[in-house]
């Protein structure tokens, strides 16, 4: 579907929905566009005055496999007219056992595992954190600069950047741990770390920082912490929650690495568009904690749970981990190609299709948000739905769906490096 932009934006009907959200929604939810979207299909989104974007946040990387997949459709569909929600807590369903069983065979762990499931990115990560608790008999928790994890209490404390997710909603949790996150240029100092390393539970970490920029583990790292987390009995958890689904170019991005974590936390992209996540791992640490010490009530839903099969079988399929690995490249050329004449752009960095796009001060070299902010503006203006990361907000980032065809990711390609170039 081409690109098609019939009004200013945001158009008319967008704004009149906006006065009414304003009377309504509290303001604290904030939202990156003023476009009300009515339609989405693939990777295009289409609003309420027929405007036509393509999409390159993916629902904040929920998208993987595209919007209104019809295979997704078709599960949600069947499991609905079966039933919606029984509780998995009081009377449990096959759909939740044959979910459980597919990822922990195919998480990158050699030992038997078991899965657990939620609703959020951060249940995913407290449950794991509950979870080495239990395992180690400890309370600490090791954590890294850049990291995102989470809004809650718990993983609001272990998340890095201040504003806006952690402004005004102190104190924090007192036994969190963090270093400097290891990047290939930077090495994991675990020496002079002020911690005791007996006292750590576990240590979570993102193969590629998501918010806080797209900013890779250099691999030695990874394998360092792992013999870090090995030595002194420490649950190494990797947070996969961007990362997982084929976004990376595996359908895990720790698998780059040749290491293998204790447990993995997955959301986002698992179900399709709807809430799901969960947690993955040995089986003798997934099952330390005490009968009712983990769950919820909307944890492994059946509708989410079927959508989330078929998602599994559409990356298989379609061989989206491949197609990431294709438009990651497309995505770098297409920015080295105008880099020579945007000094503003102070590189790129990522894996597979998770791509971020630096925005520097060409003069003093540091980050530019507000030039970030006007590509974005123009982006949008011209039919490219993005949005930032980075802790200075300088980062463009790609989340478009791995579904995306040729036409539409050159006609976004176009658009992103005029946008950068106008900016």
């Amino acid at each position: 579907m081409k690109v098609l932009i019939k009004t200013e934006i945001p158009g008319p009907n967008s704004k009149e929905m906006n006065q009414k959200r304003i009377k309504s929604v509290a303001d604290g939810h904030g939202s990156v566009c003023g476009v009300y979207i009515k339609k989405a299909d693939g990777s295009n989104l289409i609003d309420v005055d027929e405007n036509v974007f393509i999409d390159y946040a993916g629902g904040i990387g929920t998208m993987n496999i595209g919007h209104s997949h019809p295979r997704i459709i078709s599960a949600i569909k069947t499991q609905l007219e079966k039933f919606i929600h029984p509780c998995f807590t009081v009377a449990p369903y096959e759909s939740y056992i044959t979910l459980a069983r597919k990822l922990s065979d195919l998480v990158p762990i050699s030992n038997n595992c078991k899965a657990a499931f939620f609703n959020s990115g951060a249940e995913a990560v407290e449950n794991a954190v509950k979870i080495s608790k239990s395992y180690t008999g400890r309370s600490g928790i090791l954590v890294f600069s850049h990291a995102f994890h989470g809004r809650t209490q718990m993983t609001m404390s272990m998340t890095y950047k201040e504003d806006p997710y952690k402004k005004g909603f102190g104190p924090f949790l007192p036994n969190i741990h963090r270093l400097e996150f290891p990047s290939e240029d930077k090495i994991l100092n675990l020496i002079s770390s002020d911690f005791d390393p007996k006292t750590i539970a576990c240590a979570v970490i993102e193969p590629v920082a998501g918010e806080g920029g797209f900013i890779p583990v250099s691999i030695n790292a990874m394998k360092n912490l792992r013999e870090f987390c090995s030595k002194h009995d420490i649950v190494m958890v990797v947070d996969e929650i961007q990362t997982g689904f084929g976004r990376t170019g595996t359908l895990f991005a720790i698998e780059q690495f040749d290491v293998e974590p204790d447990l993995i936390t997955l959301a986002k992209s698992i179900a399709g568009g709807l809430p799901l996540s969960g947690v993955v791992g040995k089986l003798e640490i997934m099952d330390a904690s005490h009968v009712g010490g983990i769950g919820g009530t909307f944890g492994g839903n059946p509708v989410a749970c079927a959508a989330a099969l078929a998602v599994l079988d559409i990356i298989e399929d379609e061989q989206l981990s491949t197609r990431a690995i294709e438009i990651g490249k497309k995505v770098r050329y297409k920015i080295k190609s105008i880099r020579n004449y945007c000094p503003w752009i102070g590189g790129i960095r990522g894996l597979g299709a998770m791509q971020g796009i630096i925005i520097i001060n060409p003069e003093t070299g540091e980050a530019d948000k507000s030039r970030t902010s006007r590509i974005h503006q123009y982006a949008l203006e011209h039919g490219l739905i993005m949005i930032n990361a980075g802790t200075y907000g300088n980062v463009i980032r790609t989340l478009m769906p791995l579904t995306i065809g040729n036409d539409d990711l050159d006609q976004s390609l176009e658009i992103l490096s005029a946008a950068i170039t106008n900016a």
